[in-house]
């Protein structure tokens, strides 16, 4: 049986021996797949406000960054408070955040809106990882966070669907406010369910290495829980090229959707097929990465990556397009995986929702940026460019990752 220890366990038993990894695993599923609700909206937007590419990806960097830049002092100064709370609290604010945006009249306005609207994002990654982490023992901890990441790939492909589907009918206000009304039904069910559970749980059974701490205060190493620092660096700028590609293909991928003739309001099922694969690809790659090693899928998925980019952009047939997705979205978020993993091995267990804040910090700001700047490069060359660049500059990965390996004349294990 799945994250229990049990053999024989009933369905209601094992929700209630569960049910914070399931509230906490449904929160992600949330506000991942609140994040992908724009993609497919962005070319209804752009027509409505009759908005260059540019703008697009200002648009789309600005949800994303108010998502990431305040991952790292959450993690740090609310660490007092009540982890689940923060989480629901989380849910709530995007999704009046939503509500909001559904009625803004004005691009500057929604811009507005769509930033304060992404800052309750930044509670989910840092301190729900935390917090499953800190509930489960080590036995069940690492399928529990494997099951709390895989749900927000659930959210990332099945939102676009849905969207797709609301498109049919009403307008991309009315999918908005759909979403944003949802969301807030939820958060309030979620408030009633761990009502007895907010007080007094984030205090229990904190485990920590009291003596590391005492030996490390004040130390780099102390504070953030990095053992290695030019690793970690050498791996942050993987990962910055890594978000940086996945978010422009997500962004812009409906736009040759439409110049290959599909319609605006189908283009969600096409990233859904995308998406299908980035899920396949985070699961499939972390076993891979067992076998095989870190290094090796890097450099596979991100050969991969590059090729893929390509071929998605030159082919017309709608078979081999539908293939080329899933393969394409496999190797697309496989890596992450990957990355995910090896930070670990790069940051103290007594620090690690620390070092996860500063990773996913500077992972997610890169989300940002990426969409802002192969805008431009579309705009001034056309969308043909941002294909042809980005499958250049994810390329760049490969170089990066034999320089990780080499140094110090040491292999990161996985973990």
């Amino acid at each position: 049986m799945l994250l229990s220890n049990q053999r024989c366990l009933s369905p209601f038993l094992w929700i209630k021996e569960n049910k914070y990894l399931l509230g906490t695993s449904f929160s992600h599923l949330m506000i991942d797949g609140f994040s992908m609700v724009i993609y497919p909206l962005l070319p209804l937007i752009a027509r409505e406000f009759n908005l260059t590419l540019s703008k697009v990806g200002i648009l789309r960097t600005t949800y994303s960054l108010s998502t990431s830049f305040l991952q790292l002092p959450v993690s740090v100064f609310l660490e007092p408070m009540s982890e689940i709370i923060l989480i629901i609290m989380g849910v709530l604010w995007v999704s009046f955040g939503f509500l909001l945006m559904s009625v803004s009249p004005t691009f500057l306005i929604l811009l507005i809106v769509s930033f304060i609207a992404g800052l309750g994002g930044n509670v989910q990654h840092p301190i729900g990882s935390a917090f499953v982490s800190r509930v489960y023992d080590k036995n069940r901890r690492g399928s529990s966070l494997g099951f709390l990441n895989f749900s927000g790939d659930i959210g990332k492909t099945i939102f676009p669907i849905i969207v797709s589907s609301i498109l049919t009918f009403y307008l991309w206000r009315n999918c908005l406010f759909i979403f944003g009304v949802f969301g807030t039904l939820v958060s309030i069910l979620m408030f009633y369910i761990y009502r007895r559970s907010i007080k007094g749980l984030h205090k229990e059974d904190i485990k920590t290495d009291s003596s590391s701490m005492s030996k490390n205060k004040g130390s780099y190493y102390g504070k953030w829980g990095i053992t290695s620092v030019p690793k970690f660096v050498v791996l942050s700028i993987i990962g910055v090229i890594d978000a940086t590609s996945r978010v422009v293909i997500l962004t812009y991928l409906p736009f040759l959707f439409i110049q290959k003739g599909i319609k605006a309001e189908k283009t969600g099922v096409y990233l859904a097929i995308l998406l299908t694969g980035g899920s396949a690809g985070k699961l499939g790659c972390g076993f891979l990465s067992d076998r095989f090693g870190y290094l090796p899928m890097i450099l596979i998925t991100e050969i991969l990556t590059s090729l893929s980019i390509l071929l998605i952009y030159f082919n017309n047939n709608l078979i081999l397009l539908i293939v080329l997705l899933f393969i394409g979205g496999f190797v697309l978020n496989g890596t992450s995986t990957v990355l995910y993993t090896t930070v670990a091995e790069l940051v103290s267990t007594e620090k690690r929702n620390r070092g996860y804040g500063l990773f996913y910090t500077i992972y997610l700001i890169a989300e940002a940026l990426g969409p802002v700047a192969f805008g431009y490069i579309g705009q001034v060359w056309g969308l043909c460019s941002i294909y042809f660049v980005l499958s250049g500059f994810t390329f760049l990965i490969v170089p990066f990752a034999i320089w990780l390996k080499s140094m110090n004349g040491r292999q990161i294990t996985q973990q």
